[in-house]
């Protein structure tokens, strides 16, 4: 259960960068358009460590832990998505 969240966190923040990317290519200017950056920034480096924690627990046995902290990164990853279709909504707004 551990891994197969970590799995679907990891694959949705590469979808938010992708969606991340497509935002900020609408809204080249403004606060959007300047933060964009570090907005991307910041969800690569975190997908990058859904990918490092899924790699170095991959032949952990499961454990209350791992389930907690693979459940957090997975609601991390479903915050993040529902931030960025907030932000792609007021885009289309403006």
């Amino acid at each position: 259960m551990e891994k197969l969240l970590l799995l679907l966190g990891l694959f949705l923040m590469a979808y938010n960068v992708v969606l991340g990317l497509r935002i900020r290519k609408a809204a080249p200017g403004g606060i959007v358009g300047e933060r964009g950056g570090q907005m991307l920034f910041l969800i690569a480096f975190f997908a990058l460590a859904y990918l490092a924690i899924l790699f170095l627990t991959w032949n952990e046995p499961a454990s209350l832990l791992l389930l907690l902290l693979s459940l957090v990164l997975f609601l991390g990853a479903v915050f993040v998505y529902l931030v960025l279709r907030l932000v792609d909504a007021i885009v289309a707004s403006l």
